[in-house]
């Protein structure tokens, strides 16, 4: 704690003061800590002018599926999971910058601005010391207030912001870096995920070439900065939760956003994706006064295993070796979704008699239970259909063997 210096001059109605004040200015928290041990963070470092030596602009999503809607939503800690990390992003600059966003690009709102992310060479060295110690504590100060800022409005629009992001890092020097803390579900815009399946390659190939023909999303967009997204995937724990696999589905669309952001042909440096461990607790400030979001929901899964052919030869209920990979992945997607239960239907053609057809149609659902459950997916039921109606999915109009293939076949279905 600093300490009032004694000056002979002055009686002790004003020493006291002095003194008091002195203990104060040691003990701040809060939003004085900003006034007292981070006010010399407004002045760019080494007299330089912001962004001159580096800048790194941290994003804060503060949409209702991060923040929650009432206090007690459990919203996610962005400030406490990213503290340690704050030094790294900020090597090698000497600006920082910190902003919240909601539903619209326009909604950005800065809780730090043009802040020096490093002391002054020269003056006093125990200044300096205490002023780069302070530094990352500052930072998550300043992302604890935008976290808790409540949106003009409702929604989310990650990619309104990264472009505001870009055009605030567009006029900076040296390194230029973006951190992007979100859950990583945008409800407005070309990468609405409200209606999204959160599975495959072609999905994300449509979401990336329509935000592409939007403008949305351009090469310039991000140009020649380093772009980190933390946090994909995790929302208040009021709202619906991502599965592993869901999460590995939005970290790959989020890679390719970002890459299609910077210029081609694109560093794969430029674009990372990383975790850190969410605090969901009402800690989390948040507000009753927090406008609505339009809700993203993760959707459950089913896989229709046409053509048994690929799983089982002719007559027989004992699985190929070839069909071991097949099986093996859709068992690894259905142990990250938690809480659900599996229902595996046999089916088979009409060529052979009712009895038989019943009790084939059995052992080969049995058959794919019990590889799916020595691969560790639990709950799993299993029931011969016999010969199917109709055949999901396909045209009307199918040939003879493919109607036999569709029929001799294995549904996995995932229920809650």
């Amino acid at each position: 704690m600093r300490r009032a210096h004694p000056v002979r001059t002055l009686g002790s109605a004003l020493l006291l003061p002095a003194i008091v004040a002195g203990l104060l200015s040691g003990c701040m928290t809060g939003p004085n800590r900003e006034q007292a041990a981070c006010g010399w963070m407004r002045k760019a470092g080494d007299g330089a002018s912001p962004g001159e030596q580096g800048h790194t602009v941290i994003l804060v999503d503060a949409s209702s599926s991060v923040r929650g809607t009432t206090p007690a939503s459990g919203g996610v800690d962005q400030a406490a999971a990213v503290k340690r990390q704050i030094p790294g992003w900020l090597e090698g600059v000497g600006t920082v910058s910190v902003a919240t966003f909601g539903g619209t690009a326009h909604d950005v709102r800065w809780t730090a601005t043009d802040w020096a992310a490093k002391p002054a060479d020269g003056g006093n060295g125990t200044n300096r010391q205490r002023h780069a110690a302070s530094v990352p504590g500052c930072v998550a100060d300043a992302v604890a207030e935008a976290q808790s800022t409540v949106p003009v409005r409702g929604g989310s629009d990650v990619l309104g912001a990264l472009r505001e992001a870009g055009t605030v890092l567009a006029g900076s020097k040296g390194t230029r870096r973006l951190v992007v803390l979100t859950d990583g579900l945008p409800t407005t815009g070309c990468a609405d995920l409200r209606d999204a399946g959160f599975e495959g390659s072609l999905e994300t190939d449509a979401i990336v070439q329509g935000c592409s023909a939007d403008k949305e999303v351009t090469s310039r967009t991000l140009a020649s900065v380093e772009t980190v997204f933390v946090g994909l995937g995790e929302t208040a724990s009021t709202e619906p939760q991502a599965s592993p696999a869901q999460e590995a589905w939005l970290d790959g669309l989020w890679e390719r956003l970002c890459a299609a952001s910077h210029p081609e042909p694109g560093e794969p440096a430029d674009c990372a994706v990383t975790q850190a461990a969410a605090d969901r607790s009402a800690s989390a400030k948040t507000s009753p006064r927090r406008p609505g979001d339009p809700t993203v929901e993760f959707p459950e899964r089913t896989w229709q295993q046409a053509g048994a052919r690929a799983l089982f030869d002719p007559d027989s209920p004992v699985l190929r070796s070839a069909a071991l990979p097949r099986l093996a992945r859709i068992a690894v997607q259905v142990r990250g979704l938690h809480g659900v239960r599996v229902r595996v239907l046999g089916y088979v053609d009409p060529r052979g008699g009712s009895a038989n057809n019943r009790t084939l149609s059995q052992a080969r659902a049995d058959a794919v239970k019990d590889e799916l459950e020595r691969l560790g997916v639990s709950g799993v039921t299993a029931v011969g259909k016999g010969v199917p109606v109709g055949c999901p999915g396909a045209a009307d109009d199918l040939g003879t063997e493919q109607k036999l293939q569709c029929d001799r076949r294995v549904d996995i279905v995932v229920v809650r």
